[in-house]
Formats: structure tokens, C-alpha cells, sequence
């Protein structure tokens, strides 16, 4: 007759085997994600309506992603990219948005150009409109 107390120690130490391959296995897909390289992107916005002075609280979006940052009072901004081609959308209320498109990513940082706002124009003539005419 078979011992079911030494089957049952069998089937334990196959499950503590297997449970250490996953162990294992989940620790080496968590190490492998560690080392997918996050570069900096850093840039500044400029106000172009007071003679290119830093724009604070402007906002900086990654168009496609769930990605943005807004900038300092130094008008600085940073992402933080995985390597790949971008596009950024940066924008400010009262102002025109300016979309920088294919900004590659492939070193240990990124720095762009100033990018400088311009204010909107309005559609109509304020002083017209407030007098009435």
C-alpha cells in the first residue's frame, strides 16, 4: 500500500521547486525592466510677447502619451524618455501652441532649444468692440 504522507511530501517539494523557478523568473523580468535606460530631456520656454523672458507654468506634453511636465519659474522643464522619436506640444493660455516634432532620443540626455511662445492675436478689434461700434 502507498503512504499517502510520503506522496504528499513528494508533491511538496515539486511544488516548492516550481515555486522557486517562478521566483526566479519573476526576479529576472523585474531586473531586465531595471535596465531599460530612462534619458533626461530638459528645455526651457521663453515668453515671446515680454522680450524672451522664461514662461512660467507653462505646460510641455509628449503628443501620444500620457506624459507632460510644467515648466519652473525659470520657465525649465525635464522628462524623463525611454530612446525613441517624439513630438512635444508646448502651451500656454493666451498663447499659440508650438509643436516640436521629431525629437529624437538616444543619449544619456537631451537638450532642446528655447522654445518661445508668441501670444494669440485677437479676432476682432477690442477697442471697436468696447466702444460699441
Amino acid at each position: 500500500m502507498i503512504n499517502l504522507e510520503f506522496i504528499e511530501m513528494i508533491f511538496l517539494c515539486v511544488l516548492i521547486v516550481e515555486m522557486r523557478k517562478l521566483t526566479l523568473l519573476f526576479v529576472l523580468l523585474i531586473s531586465s525592466i531595471g535596465f531599460a535606460q530612462d534619458i533626461n530631456v530638459k528645455g526651457t520656454v521663453l515668453d515671446g510677447a515680454y522680450g524672451e523672458e522664461p514662461l512660467a507654468f507653462a505646460s510641455v506634453k509628449v503628443k501620444g502619451l500620457d506624459i507632460n511636465a510644467e515648466t519652473s519659474m525659470d520657465g525649465a522643464f525635464e522628462f524623463r524618455l525611454l530612446e525613441g522619436n517624439y513630438t512635444f506640444i508646448v502651451d500656454f493660455i493666451g498663447y499659440n501652441p508650438v509643436e516640436i516634432e521629431d525629437v529624437v532620443v538616444t543619449n544619456n540626455m537631451v537638450t532642446l532649444n528655447p522654445v518661445v511662445l508668441r501670444a494669440l492675436k485677437p479676432g476682432y478689434d477690442l477697442v471697436s468692440a468696447a466702444d460699441g461700434e
